[in-house]
């Protein structure tokens, strides 16, 4: 049959009682809570318990608690979920071994309960980052050694009053320009800083010279006399940083010609760069000219009050139809301008003669397709007779002359008079060269 345990309550009240330490205890805990009424204790310590709860602590009355060690106990059943109260006196906080790491990382205002304290000592907790530990502002001691720390964390820059920095026995491999500017102002400003960083993977390279430096002209007080080891990649073998820096252009002779190696690949990536921008910049000339051009016309239109309904009018026979409807894709589906042609945009019912005046008038080019059967055709010769018209009064821009399966001298003459402001495409065969053609069109006119 199980016993049952009844959960009892604490309390203290001797006021004589300054100083109380329990630890390394291991039992079946059944204090639910230790009160204290109007204590003059100082010195509190309940460290290394194992047992299956932990008692809520409360002060009622006034209290002058100035000291609280609660190493060995997981903080997830301490101060992480509100068992300690709030320690306006309290000044020296111990907290070895209570498993911050996870803590730390879900509860910014893990330390709200002790916003006073001026010693914070948080080490053997396996902590690799530390994003928050609230305002401080008073903290002049942070203890964060025997952690797994790879740099120092920045929140520890934003402590106004730290006098005093444990780093030991971490990970770090060097300390950043940044943290150690900080050290110094905090040194010229509080008149005094200690840092501590031995027994740590510090390394002595090229890329860590600033730390090298400052630990041989630094006024801030080093444990070990800033005489630390380290791994120098150069030589692959462990060195003190006192050896090191006594010898340092020895050490690092070649961190200059990694600077000017450096700035050497900056300068070839840059002219390269420059290289491949003027390659594509001329490659493309006239694509970009022509989109300038473009664009200025369409503003000069737009200043002289010009309008066009269509970019540009085709002009065709019969024996051309397939040829338009491949011109028609290029141009509308590719190339993103509007064409007129007679089998789409001519309205039913409405004069041939004007509906071929009218829409040239509309359009700001016309291409005449030029084949066999346009010799023939006497539509053929009325549109061109209108573009000759349109180009006089000023209102046509660009006439391009596509001939197909034609030769020049079977061209018909009425494009005589107007020949010298024509643009002649002699339509090829073979692919490569029809490739071209198109390419000729579209900087024609676009």
């Amino acid at each position: 049959m199980t016993r049952k345990i009844i959960p009892i309550t604490v309390t203290l009240t001797n006021r004589k009682l300054k100083y109380l330490r329990i630890t390394h205890l291991m039992a079946t805990m059944i204090v639910s809570e230790i009160k204290i009424l109007n204590s003059f204790l100082r010195h509190l310590e309940l460290s290394y318990f194992e047992t299956d709860i932990f008692p809520i602590l409360t002060f009622e009355g006034f209290n002058s608690l100035e000291y609280l060690d609660l190493s060995g106990i997981s903080s997830e059943i301490t101060v992480g979920v509100g068992k300690v109260p709030f320690l306006i006196h309290l000044k020296t906080l111990i907290l070895k071994e209570t498993k911050l790491y996870n803590v730390l990382q879900i509860n910014a205002s893990i330390f709200s309960f002790c916003p006073n304290i001026m010693n914070l000592d948080i080490s053997h907790n396996y902590i690799r980052k530390v994003k928050s530990i609230g305002e401080l502002r008073n903290l002049k001691l942070l203890n964060l050694s025997h952690n797994l720390l790879d740099n120092v964390p920045m929140v520890v820059t934003k402590l106004e009053n730290i006098a005093e920095l444990d780093l030991s026995h971490n990970q770090l491999t060097t300390v950043g320009k940044k943290t150690l500017d900080w050290i110094d102002t905090q040194h010229k400003k509080l008149g005094t800083f200690k840092l501590y960083l031995n027994d740590n993977s510090l390394i002595c390279s090229c890329e860590t010279t600033t730390l090298l430096r400052w630990i041989q002209l630094t006024k801030v007080k080093l444990d070990n006399n800033g005489n630390y080891s380290c791994w120098v990649a150069s030589r692959n073998n462990i060195n003190y940083t006192r050896n090191v820096i006594a010898d340092f252009h020895h050490y690092f002779v070649n961190c200059d010609s990694t600077i000017w190696l450096k700035l050497g690949i900056s300068l070839l990536v840059s002219v390269l760069s420059s290289l491949i921008c003027i390659t594509v910049l001329y490659n493309f000339r006239w694509r970009i000219i022509f989109f300038f051009f473009r664009n200025l016309r369409r503003f000069a239109e737009k200043g002289l009050q010009l309008t066009f309904d269509y970019d540009v009018y085709v002009s065709y026979s019969d024996d051309c139809v397939c040829f338009v409807k491949e011109l028609q894709e290029k141009i509308e589906n590719e190339w993103g301008f509007k064409i007129c042609i007679e089998d789409r945009d001519f309205i039913i019912g409405e004069s041939i003669a004007t509906e071929r005046a009218t829409s040239i008038n509309k359009c700001r080019h016309i291409i005449f397709i030029v084949s066999p059967s346009t010799v023939e055709n006497e539509w053929n010769r009325f549109e061109i007779e209108r573009a000759k018209y349109e180009k006089f009064s000023q209102n046509l821009q660009k006439i391009v002359v596509i001939t197909k399966d034609i030769a020049l001298d079977n061209i018909p003459v009425e494009f005589s008079i107007i020949w010298k402001d024509v643009l002649l495409i002699q339509w090829p065969v073979e692919k490569d060269e029809v490739q071209m053609a198109w390419q000729k069109l579209r900087l024609w006119f676009f």
